[in-house]
């Protein structure tokens, strides 16, 4: 073989051994692909998918394309003499921008947060993953991270959802203390019905006079309630069927008639705790017969002037043990049985529970037997123990006390006022 062959046979292999490098020198490096589920949370999650909440005012720069186009960051590419630029972050809904270290999404690389609609300068884009921008977001060397492209835009945002919703709120609030500052008393309850005017048929009872007030519940129509205040647009009644109170917009209410004033009796006052005077309704056809008010109990007889009626007698006495009880309702299962007990311990007493207009607890204890019927209710307020006992008439024809009589006392506790001492 010659020189000459031998020659070229090496320069065609040594050309082939270079053909590897010289494709791989010429490869476009790619980017590292970037986990779609870690990219939707780079917001810290506020940004929500989809469409806004349906009846939530959209802003204008939310109705029309995004404000950073499809091509924005190819133009950037193409004309890299653009950057320094001025931007700004901009999130759906107003959430906080992370600023990390480094141009990826990692546990721990966090090093800042960019409230919506702040104003960065953008150095330029990241060449290995042209999703992240390189930003100057604070003075001095440790200024500068990485934030995503699609959270900037190049003209300063509207309000965010968030920041309108804030403003709402504040509105609403302002509102409702203006309402509650037109509020006054009735001095006689109303009774009126629930109007409904939706196809729902049923409108919400609130725990203030604003619709930005907390929701108690629904009322439905044709619900009854007791109006016992109002402001400008609203009142403010009891749910009879439950005790609560709340606020209702006049727009769903239609007022009955005005219920005929009864005045109430005073039975005394009580000086523990700070004085205040007890009144209450009689029942129809009672009188006050016998009462002492001594420091901290009253003692009370009520006597009918049908002598087939039964006898009631009232006792209110303040007592220590439950001096942070608002109400019976407030006793724990424990308390309750011991209560229980101081009636079940020496008689065969039926015990039960009912509850008062107001939603208050009655502690229901009868006594029956062959020369004996009496019923004892007993409940809880503010500390006090308040017992109404009914016994037979002695001249009555029936000794056997009746369900409307027993209802006749719940209704009667259900009307007893504690009125503070000026």
């Amino acid at each position: 073989m010659s020189k000459r062959l031998v020659a070229l046979i090496l320069a065609i292999l040594m050309a082939l051994s270079l053909i590897p490098a010289a494709l791989a020198e010429g490869e476009e490096e790619q980017p590292p692909q970037e986990n779609p589920a870690e990219t939707i949370n780079e917001n810290n999650g506020e940004e929500p998918a989809g469409n806004p909440a349906e009846g939530q005012e959209t802003p204008a720069e939310e109705q029309s394309e995004p404000p950073m186009g499809d091509n924005y960051i190819e133009q950037i590419i193409n004309d890299p003499n653009e950057w320094p630029k001025t931007m700004y972050v901009y999130t759906e809904n107003g959430g906080t921008l992370n600023v990390r270290s480094e141009p990826m999404v990692r546990d721990g690389n966090v090093i800042g947060k960019l409230e919506y609609g702040a104003e960065v300068i953008v150095e330029g884009y990241v060449v290995i993953n042209t999703d992240w921008s390189v930003i100057r977001y604070k003075k001095g060397p440790d200024g500068v991270g990485y934030v995503m492209n699609r959270f900037l835009v190049d003209k300063k945002p509207g309000k965010s959802s968030k920041q309108k919703e804030a403003e709402q709120r504040t509105r609403d609030l302002e509102q409702m203390n203006k309402e509650l500052a037109s509020a006054e008393i009735f001095d006689q309850p109303l009774m009126a019905v629930v109007r409904a005017n939706r196809t729902s048929g049923w409108t919400n009872f609130r725990s203030g006079p604003s619709t930005a007030a907390d929701k108690i519940g629904t009322l439905q129509d044709g619900h009854e309630l007791k109006l016992i205040g109002q402001t400008k647009d609203w009142y403010q009644a009891v749910d009879l069927a439950t005790g609560k109170t709340g606020y209702i917009h006049k727009n769903f209410i239609t007022v009955m008639a005005t219920p005929v004033p009864e005045e109430k009796q005073q039975l005394g006052r009580l000086n523990v705790n700070g004085a205040f005077t007890l009144q209450c309704r009689l029942p129809d056809g009672y009188k006050m017969q016998t009462i002492n008010a001594m420091g901290s109990k009253i003692f009370a007889t009520i006597t009918p002037e049908d002598t087939q009626k039964p006898v009631l007698s009232l006792t209110i006495a303040f007592n220590e043990l439950y001096s942070d009880v608002p109400r019976l309702n407030d006793l724990g299962e424990e308390d309750l049985k011991l209560l229980e007990e101081t009636f079940t311990e020496m008689n065969d007493v039926e015990i039960g529970y009912r509850e008062t207009a107001y939603g208050t607890k009655l502690l229901v204890a009868r006594e029956t037997g062959d020369d004996t019927d009496f019923v004892d209710i007993l409940t809880v307020y503010r500390g006090y123990f308040i017992e109404f006992l009914m016994t037979p008439n002695p001249d009555a024809a029936n000794q056997e006390l009746t369900e409307a009589q027993i209802q006749m006392c719940v209704d009667f506790l259900s009307d007893l006022d504690f009125v503070e001492a000026n």
